[in-house]
């Protein structure tokens, strides 16, 4: 499982079965099957059912009442919920549970592509396939997991203030972090040592950016925040895919991006 271990100024992932001290830059959580979400546990089932109230109440408690009498569970499971040991309130929990639900989907659409893509590659005959640089894997990806945004677009806002509450902000960094990474991996990152971290804070920020970008698109299927999202990647492309200093670190550096959330939030 990646877990963020806090680096001075420098966020961090490392697998909880790592015994060396060797950095593992692409974790072993990437190969096979990587569970985020546990459906056959019954608070999974219930918040499952809950995002279908998401588009109608928000992310609201009410969600979760609803979905408990959906299921035909008693009144008081809604105790495991609000007495649940991270101690984040109901909204936060629902919102995590949004993200890492949302990362899962975007785990099996981009295995699925790239074994669509890696079978067209060995079909063809000393010619790359279309599409499939890391570039444009990127775009795809980017694009995806925001696509999966649109059914509760109305309300995303009201999710990620619960995410610049001070007392979520280590988990929110965490899930935001975590995307990044699985991003860049699956787009066939092959950075190591700082461009490692700079990468992903990189892609971070352009995710980020882009979401925040979507909320005021009202453009057919998002047009303009797809554009939006290919004219970053290509900025970021046309840099080297990397940063060449701490000082450009800085600029995308992950509690700046909560500092950004918070801003665009603020102006609505």
């Amino acid at each position: 499982m990646i877990k963020l271990v806090r680096l001075p100024k420098l966020p961090r992932f490392a697998s909880a079965t790592t015994t060396t001290t060797t950095r593992l830059y692409h974790s072993t959580d990437h190969i096979g099957t990587n569970t985020i979400i546990n459906p056959n546990l019954i608070e999974s089932k219930v918040l499952t059912r809950a995002i279908d109230y998401i588009p109608q109440y928000g992310f609201h408690p009410k969600t979760i009442s609803k979905a408990i009498h959906d299921l035909d569970y008693p009144d008081s499971l809604i105790l495991v919920f609000t007495t649940s040991p991270s101690g984040y309130s109901l909204s936060m929990q629902l919102m995590l549970f949004w993200l890492k639900l949302k990362r899962q989907e975007l785990e099996y659409f981009a295995k699925d592509k790239i074994a669509i893509e890696t079978n067209a590659d060995a079909i063809a005959t000393n010619t790359a396939s279309a599409g499939t640089s890391e570039g444009d894997k990127l775009k795809q990806l980017i694009k995806y997991r925001l696509q999966l945004n649109t059914p509760i677009k109305s309300q995303l806002s009201q999710g990620l203030s619960q995410l610049i509450v001070p007392y979520n902000i280590s988990a929110s960094l965490e899930e935001l972090l975590q995307l990044g990474d699985d991003i860049a991996y699956y787009a066939g990152d092959k950075s190591n040592d700082f461009a490692w971290y700079l990468k992903r804070a990189a892609i971070c920020g352009i995710y980020v950016k882009s979401e925040l970008f979507m909320l005021q698109d009202q453009t057919a299927d998002s047009q303009l925040t797809n554009q939006f999202v290919d004219s970053k990647v290509d900025d970021f492309v046309a840099m080297g895919q990397g940063f060449s200093n701490v000082e450009q670190w800085i600029e995308f550096n992950a509690f700046g991006l909560v500092n950004l959330i918070k801003s665009q939030l603020a102006r609505g």
